[in-house]
């Protein structure tokens, strides 16, 4: 099946053929791979298209079928180029669109990335301008190995660059560092471990110092867990001298968190009215021209508001008292949505053309009471938001709770989360070991 552009390209023809056997030639041009098609019954005859490359072909079939091949019209580019051969402004104006369109493949129009995460694309497209790497540069002047160099130098996390340049589009493909460009260096200096928040100990694991509570003590946020001093003791059992080391335990307990908020007694809700209103720009480099549709009213109701301003204010230049004004009522806001298009011949042949619409919807709001289900998908939303940042900071939730109160002015939202997580925290120490001589001293 040919395609619309390859059809125009070599031009078709559309045929009626009558006679003993149309059905008959038909078959014979399929059989010698010349396919018609859109075939439909036309009076007595059949009516069909062919290429023009076929329809020289043809003479010998429709002989041995016995029909008769009528052309009822011309089509595709063949036959256009023939009817205006005489029109000199046209062949001038095809010449001057194709010498432009080549004038402007030699330089760069789109810059696309892939692969990037770690790294923005307006972090990316900063840096590519500090190179002098930007739209509208010659393709001669973009040097893809340097580039590639320079990306991997600057940015320590890309592992891997590799610059193209395909049509008018340059189009850097990365690959970045997973793990940690760097380790970080252990620390051993002394320190102590302290509760970041009070909760019941449930579980203790300490691989290094001494631990001061138990499973089953509550402790107190800012209470000492682990610590760092340890006795170093002689043979006879006294002490020689005070150790610090740097504590290192994983200490679990249960917690609890309390989140309350307020909520007014009415919702604000937003509705669409379907009034819309639409506004297109096209930007081709520097020149820049637009049209908008404003929506169906918008104008008689400006219109309107500006005549009774002018009405008012003629009044009160009369000296006469225009009365009081209406109450300021809540506008309309539009909402819009705007989709910019980079115009795109075929594959990676972008052109500095732009195409940019935006579709605005008239939206207004009102006030409520909340509904039983509102107020309740309310409270759980808050609850989830509430619960999400817990478990960013790796609490383990065991029991939750949401209670909904009503106080006659508002609605008050308690959120009560029971939670298992590791409490300790490092604190430093300041002290340092104590020498033998020190410790006799004290004895």
């Amino acid at each position: 099946m040919l395609n619309r552009f390859t059809c125009y390209r070599k031009g078709f023809l559309r045929l009626h053929i009558s006679g003993q056997g149309p059905e008959r030639f038909l078959n014979l041009c399929c059989a010698n791979r010349m396919d018609p098609w859109d075939v439909c019954e036309r009076g007595e005859g059949i009516e069909c298209r062919m290429l023009l490359s076929h329809f020289w072909k043809i003479r010998p079939l429709a002989r041995k079928a016995g029909v008769r091949v009528r052309v009822l019209g011309r089509y595709g580019a063949p036959f256009f180029i023939r009817r205006n051969r005489k029109r000199e402004g046209l062949l001038l104006g095809t010449g001057a669109c194709f010498a432009l369109i080549y004038a402007l493949s030699l330089f760069i129009w789109n810059i696309s990335f892939e692969g990037n995460y770690h790294y923005s694309r307006d972090t990316l497209m900063e840096y590519l301008e500090s190179l002098d790497v930007r739209y509208g540069m010659r393709k001669n002047d973009v040097s893809c190995e340097d580039l590639e160099d320079s990306l991997r130098s600057a940015f320590p996390e890309i592992t891997w660059v590799s610059a193209s340049v395909t049509g008018t589009r340059l189009v850097v493909r990365i690959k970045e560092n997973e793990a940690l460009s760097a380790v970080p260096p252990r620390d051993d200096s002394p320190c102590e471990l302290a509760a970041g928040t009070a909760g019941v100990i449930t579980r203790m694991i300490v691989r290094q110092g001494k631990a001061d509570v138990a499973v089953g003590d509550t402790v107190e946020e800012g209470q000492l867990l682990v610590s760092s001093a340890l006795s170093v003791i002689d043979d006879n059992g006294e002490t020689v001298r005070i150790k610090y080391v740097h504590a290192d335990a994983d200490i679990y307990a249960r917690t609890q968190y309390a989140y309350r908020t307020e909520e007014p007694l009415l919702c604000r809700v937003e509705t669409r009215t379907g009034r819309r209103r639409f506004r297109a720009a096209l930007t081709a480099g520097r020149f820049r021209a637009s049209l908008s549709l404003p929506a169906r009213g918008e104008l008689w109701t400006a219109l309107k508001e500006t005549a009774v301003s002018f009405g008012r204010w003629a009044m009160s230049q009369a000296g006469l008292d225009p009365g009081p004004e209406a109450e300021n009522t809540e506008r309309p806001v539009w909402k819009e949505t705007t989709q910019v298009r980079q115009l795109c011949l075929f594959g990676d042949f972008y052109l500095p053309v732009y195409w940019e619409q935006t579709v605005g919807e008239e939206t207004v709001y009102y006030e409520r009471p909340y509904t039983e289900k509102e107020l309740k998908d309310r409270s759980e939303y808050i609850n989830e938001k509430y619960i999400e940042k817990l478990l960013q900071k790796g609490v383990h939730i065991i029991k939750n709770d949401v209670r909904i109160l009503n106080n006659g002015l508002s609605y008050t939202i308690e959120c009560t989360v029971t939670a298992e997580e590791e409490i300790s925290v490092r604190r430093p120490v300041s002290t340092q070991d104590t020498p033998d001589e020190e410790m006799k001293e004290s004895t």
